[in-house]
């Protein structure tokens, strides 16, 4: 008890400090002198300290690719984010109301991050901002399922995003995300339901650790295929690895054990 209570203050500490350093790099980005620093490049060495916070061991397989291109992956937790944001450097598509979220909104904003507003009519304005950001050799991450998942499964993606990679005509690269689970057999990764983003935070940061694989599978090139099919591929790249993987395993206690009453 003593040894987790310790490892939750010190990184809650540590994170209040990372927190404050990022937007630290907000008001960096601001400035004039920093208009030639690539956000995505101070986003990915945030996110990789990030990492180190949480005590998550990250195992890439694969690489992205260069140049232009779109990244799809599964979506499990806000973590997903902070993943790939350590692994390339590029930028997100999120909703539009992220913007107004207190820290996280000025770090997404600050991120170089496109907004999606909901509803008819939203896609199209963001396509004219995505299609020629990626045309000029930028890097989009989207997440098609619309939101998070146990992991276990993964929803149909929609499509609507892909046609910035048919309109730029550049690859699609999925990304197959999959998170441990704890010693004792808790799948605490995943961030859905009722659960709050505080809360979860707490849970990260109260667990030793946890293994995470990402997997890089081979872009899909869009050619002549429209955005359903290039969504359909995607998603069936993903599926094809998702395996659970198995428990951490802990260091043995040295303490004897208690009698039974």
């Amino acid at each position: 008890m003593l040894a987790t209570a310790g490892r939750f203050a010190y990184r809650s500490v540590w994170l209040t400090a990372h927190l404050l350093l990022g937007l630290i790099l907000v008001v960096m980005l601001l400035l004039p002198f920093t208009g030639r620093v690539r956000p995505e490049l101070l986003t990915q060495w945030w996110n990789q300290r990030l990492f180190g916070i949480f005590g998550l061991r990250i195992r890439i397989i694969g690489a992205p690719v260069t140049g232009g291109h779109v990244t799809v992956a599964n979506h499990v937790s806000w973590l997903d984010i902070s993943l790939i944001a350590a692994c390339e450097p590029t930028r997100f598509v999120s909703k539009a109301e992220v913007r107004h979220w207190p820290i996280i909104g000025q770090l997404a904003t600050a991120a170089g991050t496109f907004y999606l507003r909901r509803g008819r009519g939203g896609t199209r304005p963001l396509l004219e901002h995505l299609t020629p950001f990626l045309q000029r050799g930028g890097s989009v991450t989207i997440f098609p399922e619309g939101t998070t998942t146990s992991g276990e499964s993964v929803l149909p993606f929609h499509a609507r995003l892909f046609a910035a990679a048919v309109d730029a005509q550049l690859p699609v690269q999925p990304v197959a995300i999959r998170y441990g689970r704890t010693a004792d057999g808790r799948n605490i990764a995943p961030y859905v339901g009722d659960d709050t983003l505080l809360w979860h935070i707490l849970a990260m940061l109260r667990n030793p650790g946890l293994d995470v694989e990402v997997q890089y599978l081979p872009p899909i090139e869009p050619g002549t295929q429209d955005r359903n099919a290039l969504a359909s591929l995607a998603r069936d790249a993903i599926v094809a690895v998702l395996q659970p993987l198995p428990p951490t395993p802990q260091p043995a206690s040295n303490q004897p054990a208690r009698a039974a009453a």
